[in-house]
């Protein structure tokens, strides 16, 4: 059972035959009881004050956790930032590379087009060139036998 500055206030000894003085017993008794009203008082503020750092330690704790719990959050976001830009680029990749092809096809169909539209522009050079040579021949013939008939006039004519 704890003793308290009380009980060794209110204490009190028999006398006994060859005792010890009253006085120097009573002002013992007072100064022991002071030193533990002292040291009691300063278990309660060390009480106090363990108190008021547990409360800070769970404080920082709590804090700790709580960035712990960010970053991990922050971590997992950039994680997944990370994968959805690679699955973008792959995309664009994709849509890059089907744009080349239906380029590429389309030029070749363009490229075959004016070829055929040359061979056909070719053709109808060819063909007119044709028929000009041989109208402008049928022209030259028909100037000839004119140019016949008409010394052939003359040549009647004169004689």
């Amino acid at each position: 059972m704890p003793i308290t500055p009380i009980d060794i206030l209110h204490t009190e000894f028999k006398p006994a035959f060859r005792g010890y003085d009253k006085a120097q017993v009573d002002e013992f008794a007072r100064a022991v009881r002071e030193a533990l009203e002292q040291a009691l008082g300063e278990k309660s503020e060390l009480a106090r004050q363990v108190e008021s750092l547990q409360d800070e330690v769970d404080r920082v704790r709590r804090i700790e956790t709580a960035m712990t719990d960010a970053l991990t959050m922050a971590q997992k976001s950039a994680d997944e930032a990370k994968a959805n830009a690679h699955k973008q680029a792959e995309l664009i990749l994709k849509e890059a590379e089907n744009s080349r092809i239906t380029m590429m096809v389309e030029t070749q169909k363009e490229v075959e087009k004016n070829r055929v539209d040359a061979e056909l522009i070719q053709a109808t050079r060819d063909r007119f060139e044709t028929e000009f040579r041989g109208m402008l021949k049928a022209y030259l013939e028909w100037l000839d036998r004119r140019g016949s008939e008409s010394e052939e006039k003359s040549a009647s004519e004169v004689a």
